[in-house]
Order: structure tokens, then C-alpha cells, then sequence
């Protein structure tokens, strides 16, 4: 008999601005409940991943974004990483999204992440799995910095807790 294996971690690309929706007119803009509920479930602070819009958008030059990962200081197994380079050629402001869940919480996240991804205007990639290798290089510190346009930019990993 096979064992149902439990998927710990995921990667997600899509438009950063999927991750946002505007209240009213002329407000800031606020996370989306689905990714709101996320960052409860990993005990990550809202406020911190909230601000990565106004980061991209009015902070990150084109062919520049470092990896910001965010880590619970209650749960050291929950991360959210986001990949904020922002490519040369990209008219979708297109991000990568790492999650690592802890075991107790997967199923809560799972169909959360699958429901954001579904809902996205740019769906480019969503995938699950016990490791992502394409994870585990994001949040390894011994992978930056990273160079970018032959060395005119070198990225940076950025812990927050």
C-alpha cells in the first residue's frame, strides 16, 4: 500500500499584482483574503508582506529585485519567499512565490494557494511537491549573490522574521 505524501512546499509565478486587490478608489492596495489567511496559517506578519507592492512598484528599478523570504520566529518550518527581479522584458510584473508549510498546516494552505493561483490574471506556474528544488535554491543563502546582466546587478537574499 503507497502512503499519501503530504506536499510541504510550493512555487508560484504570477503577476504580483494577483496577490492585491484595491478596497475602494484611491486606497492603498490590500492583500488578498486567500494570501491574508496564508500568512496566518505560516504566523507571519501581514504588515511586512503587505508592503512588497509599494517595494516593487515605486522602490525595484527594471532589471533589478532582491528575494525577500519571511520566516515565522514562532514557526522556523513556515516561509514565504518572493522573488521580486523584475526582468528586463517583463510587461506582467511577474514574481516568484516559495512557500514551505509545516506539516500541520498544509492542508489549510494547499487549497488556499490553489484558490489565489486560480483566481490570478497571469497564471504562469503552480507546483507541490515534500521539496521544490527550485525552493530550496531560493532560500539558500549560499546561492547569492546572484549576478544579473552580466554583473550590472547582483541580487541578495533578505531575511525578515
Amino acid at each position: 500500500m503507497c502512503a499519501t505524501l503530504i506536499s510541504m512546499q510550493f512555487r508560484l509565478a504570477l503577476s504580483l499584482t494577483d496577490l492585491y486587490y484595491w478596497p475602494e478608489d484611491g486606497a492603498d492596495p490590500a492583500l488578498l483574503r486567500e494570501w491574508r489567511e496564508i500568512i496566518g496559517l505560516l504566523r507571519l506578519d501581514e504588515s511586512r508582506i503587505a508592503t512588497l507592492y509599494d517595494l516593487y512598484f515605486d522602490r525595484t528599478p527594471t532589471g533589478q529585485g532582491d528575494v525577500y523570504a519571511f520566516v515565522s520566529s514562532h514557526q522556523p518550518e513556515s516561509l514565504l519567499v518572493f522573488d521580486l527581479y523584475r526582468d528586463l522584458t517583463d510587461q506582467l510584473d511577474i514574481v516568484t512565490v516559495g512557500v514551505c508549510a509545516p506539516a500541520d498546516a498544509v492542508l489549510q494552505v494547499k487549497p488556499l494557494l490553489r484558490s489565489a493561483f486560480d483566481q490570478a490574471s497571469c497564471q504562469i506556474l503552480y507546483e507541490e511537491g515534500n521539496i521544490l528544488q527550485r525552493v530550496q535554491q531560493m532560500i539558500d543563502p549560499r546561492s547569492y549573490p546572484k549576478s544579473f546582466g552580466n554583473g550590472a546587478f547582483l541580487q541578495q537574499l533578505l531575511f525578515n522574521e
